[in-house]
């Protein structure tokens, strides 16, 4: 009697569960999936950088090498405006930008990105100062590079200018969309 008992709780527990998880299984909705509406141009990018100055190209002149950065669309997900951030990983900027998804160009003017203690010549604190970066000549360019497979994969390029920086002094970043390896 206690065999016959265990087997109809087991039959009755298995019954439940299985129903329970054909019943979480069940759709929502029958929309797709979608994107952003900036997506073609948000993403994970491995970047390297030029030093202009004077209009001379230096070349990677502090030698970082490679470094990641990341585009990605607003909470409103604007179709006109979308963020760029080195992830601290450069100068540590991080900031929104307006952009022509049709012709995947960006470009910002004196977007603010942090504030920075003045001090004087002893190393006192005498103040404090904004610091701004400005974006000029940005672009997406649709399979314009090869990733490390030698894939074709698209690329990013812009010219980014600090506030607290010699103004002299233009950085182009180029790079390519992160592969995963």
């Amino acid at each position: 009697m206690i065999i016959d008992m265990k087997k109809y709780i087991s039959f009755f527990v298995t019954a439940l569960v299985l129903s329970l998880g054909l019943a979480s299984c069940s759709t929502e909705t029958d929309e797709p999936a979608g994107g952003t509406a900036v997506e073609d141009m948000c993403g994970h990018w491995v970047v390297t950088c030029d030093v202009i100055y004077g209009g001379e190209n230096l070349g990677d002149y502090y030698g970082l090498g490679q470094w990641d950065m990341i585009t990605y669309n607003t909470a409103n997900n604007d179709q006109d405006v979308m963020w760029i951030s080195d992830q601290g990983n450069f100068w540590d900027y991080t900031g929104k930008m307006q952009i022509d998804y049709n012709a995947k160009t960006f470009s910002c003017k004196d977007v603010y990105i942090y504030t920075y203690d003045v001090k004087d010549d002893a190393g006192n604190v005498i103040g404090q100062e904004d610091a701004f970066m400005t974006i000029t000549n940005g672009k997406i360019i649709k399979d314009g590079g090869l990733n490390v497979n030698g894939k074709p994969t698209d690329s990013i390029e812009y010219d980014i200018q600090f506030s607290d920086d010699d103004p002299d002094i233009v950085y182009h970043i180029k790079g390519v969309r992160y592969a995963g390896f």
